[in-house]
C-alpha cells in the first residue's frame, strides 16, 4: 500500500519533528547535553574577604590566582561570586529555587567552609593544606565546577 502525503502534511510533520528534537535537547537534566537555560552561566569566580578584597580568582581559561588562608582554630568570611561571560558577577542566593551552591573540600581534617545565607566562613582545623572545588548545581547537575583551589591552614 502506497501512502500519499501533500505537500502541507510533510511540511506540518517536519515542523513537528524540529520542535520535538528542539525541546528535548534544551535541557537534558543529565548535565552531559546542551544547557540553554534562562540564567547567567558561570565562566570564572572571584572568592573575596569581609573587605571585599579578592583572594582567589579564576578567568574563563581556568586558570587559579590566589589561595585561601587561614589559622588553625579561626574562620575566615569568605563570599563567592560566579563571573558571567561579559564580565558581570553574581551569586547563587540560598533562596534560589533552581540553582544551589556547593563545595567539595578534599581534605577536612584541615579546613571546612560552612554556609551562613550571606556568606561563608573558611574554618581551620589543622595546619597543613588541602584544596576546594565550588559547584553550581542545577537540578540533578553541574552548571559550573571550579578548578581545584587551594588552602592553606597555618599552625
Amino acid at each position: 500500500m502506497m501512502m500519499m502525503f501533500t505537500r502541507k502534511s510533510l511540511i506540518s510533520r517536519a515542523a513537528l519533528v524540529l520542535f520535538a528534537t528542539a525541546a528535548l535537547a534544551a535541557c537534558d537534566g543529565d548535565g552531559t547535553g546542551p544547557d540553554d537555560h534562562d540564567h547567567e552561566e558561570a565562566v570564572g569566580m572571584v572568592i573575596t574577604d569581609q573587605n571585599d578584597a579578592t583572594l582567589v580568582s579564576v578567568n574563563a581559561a581556568r586558570q587559579v590566582t590566589g589561595s585561601l588562608t587561614v589559622a588553625a582554630g579561626a574562620a575566615r568570611h569568605l563570599s563567592v561570586w560566579f563571573v558571567a561571560e561579559d564580565g558581570d558577577r553574581f551569586q547563587i542566593e540560598p533562596t534560589d529555587d533552581e540553582h544551589s551552591l556547593d563545595w567539595t573540600v578534599a581534605n577536612e581534617a584541615v579546613a571546612v567552609i560552612d554556609s551562613h545565607g550571606d556568606h561563608m566562613d573558611l574554618d581551620g582545623v589543622a595546619a597543613g593544606s588541602t584544596t576546594v572545588v565550588f559547584h553550581i548545581l542545577h537540578g540533578n547537575h553541574s552548571d559550573y565546577d571550579s578548578p581545584a583551589i587551594p588552602i592553606t591552614v597555618t599552625p
